[in-house]
């Protein structure tokens, strides 16, 4: 079930990230990676107002946002962080970029779960994640929708700091980078 819940993220990544990696390539990266950031706050948000039981359909369009904003941010944010490294210096760049990918992933999972501990005890954390039936009468059921909301309140804050640098950041120095190597190199000084 859990599956079939998330399938409005991938599809809306899967339909959005090409043409945004597309579109920024023609366009730059800026608009489209800032404005990926912005679609996944809006899902973020969203999501802060599901209850104690939500329908596929509730989940539907919030869900949709967030994987719409992965997809418009994604593309062009490689791209970007390629683009910024000279050729030779590309794989080095993609292993950071990566890295730091699933460091922030890994520590948003693991403060996801703190805050969710704050509020309900961990034996009940078990029940929920290994399928505990009726879950929707048990008296905690609450602190775990408001922990939840919580989780989603704090991953708005985080896009919405991440927006600031990505709408400052500066044009790509690729081309420069690629007319400087075609141009002849200056003779060395003679000390």
């Amino acid at each position: 079930s859990a599956g079939v819940f998330l399938i409005p993220i991938s599809v809306s990544l899967v339909c959005l990230g090409p043409v945004s990696g597309y579109l920024s390539d023609r366009y730059g990266p800026r608009f489209f990676a800032t404005s990926g950031l912005l679609v996944s706050m809006v899902g973020f948000l969203m999501l802060t107002t599901i209850g104690r039981t939500v329908t596929f359909w509730q989940l539907a369009l919030p869900l949709s946002f967030v994987g719409a904003g992965m997809g418009l941010f994604q593309s062009p944010n490689r791209a970007s962080i390629m683009n910024s490294v000279p050729a030779e210096a590309r794989g080095i760049a993609s292993g950071t970029s990566t890295t730091l990918l699933v460091a922030g992933m890994s520590f948003s999972i693991g403060l996801a779960f703190y805050i969710l501990t704050l509020t309900v005890p961990i034996a009940d954390l078990q029940t929920i994640f290994i399928g505990g039936t009726a879950l929707s009468t048990a008296p905690w059921i609450g602190g775990f929708v408001d922990s939840i909301h919580y989780v989603y309140y704090l991953s708005t804050v985080f896009l919405l700091l991440g927006i600031i640098p990505s709408a400052l950041r500066g044009p790509s120095r690729a081309h420069d980078r690629s007319s400087s190597r075609t141009s002849p190199e200056a003779p060395p000084v003679e000390s």
